[in-house]
């Protein structure tokens, strides 16, 4: 089975001044790209007049969405999932408290043909403390362990292996070099995908002065069932940040769990 995961921040939930015109063309464009599964960040309003624009987006999407409440700013995460693509939702494991600033939204599913529970997530790390951020991966150990894991989000700060922005750095942007976070996640086990197919694209910096890859997916499925990634570049005016979808063959993981039992 295929499973496209696409994540986007969407700058204050893509409404402004109640506004739903630019939510309605964020919606639609991830439409077009028909993701199995989207890792939405900065929800904001989602929860109001009873959950109007989560619903909206369900409908624009033609997806079942879950909403996690943020702990800050309003900023709820939301993951949707196309439910008639061969998943089916078991659980609701969202993580709220310390140490996450804003939270992580989960769900656990099963995936037709896959022989173990997928966990499907959606990220913001703190936006201005690094040594929140890397509390913030570090707590990824215990999300981790309780099953295979794609997670896509807003990371707000530099990869693991990336090269340094151009140009001078200072003052709020500087904390943005900080990597230990990145590197956390990787001594965990979470394979960064863009790295893994080089892409080192920006998903921030169209609308500031550090462009860098901000916005990653990771997972802790084997390298061969990547089998797609892109940076959307086409939707600038959208949000301060750039959608990114991957594709991952989940057959392949099956053939890869069969070689690693041979091999026992």
């Amino acid at each position: 089975m295929k499973l496209t995961y696409a994540t986007w921040n969407t700058l204050a939930g893509g409404i402004d001044a109640g506004d739903e015109s630019r939510l309605r063309r964020q919606m639609a464009l991830l439409a077009s790209l028909s993701p199995t599964v989207a890792g939405l960040q900065e929800c904001k309003y989602w929860d109001r007049e009873n959950f109007r624009a989560l619903h909206l987006a369900e409908r624009l999407l033609g997806m079942r969405g879950f909403l996690a409440p943020s702990a800050h700013h309003g900023c709820h995460l939301a993951v949707f999932i196309r439910e008639d693509a061969g998943l089916r939702v078991t659980e609701q494991r969202h993580e709220h408290g310390d140490p996450w600033w804003h939270g992580v939204a989960c769900i656990l599913v099963e995936a037709k043909g896959f022989p173990r529970p997928l966990q499907l997530a959606s990220c913001h790390l703190a936006p201005s403390s690094p040594e929140r951020r890397l509390a913030e991966a570090e707590g990824f150990a215990l999300v981790e362990e309780r099953g295979t894991l794609i997670a896509g989000g807003d990371w707000n700060a530099l990869p693991a292996g990336d090269p340094e922005p151009p140009g001078p750095v200072s003052g709020k942007h500087r904390r943005k070099l900080d990597r230990r976070a990145a590197q956390a996640l990787e001594e965990l086990g979470l394979l960064d995908v863009g790295d893994h197919v080089r892409d080192t694209t920006p998903t921030v910096g169209h609308a500031s002065k550090l462009p860098y890859r901000c916005d990653r997916i990771y997972t802790t499925l084997p390298p061969d069932a990547i089998t797609g990634y892109q940076v959307i570049t086409t939707a600038d005016d959208e949000s301060d940040h750039r959608p990114v979808i991957a594709e991952f063959d989940l057959t392949r993981t099956t053939a890869h769990d069969v070689r690693a039992g041979d091999q026992s």
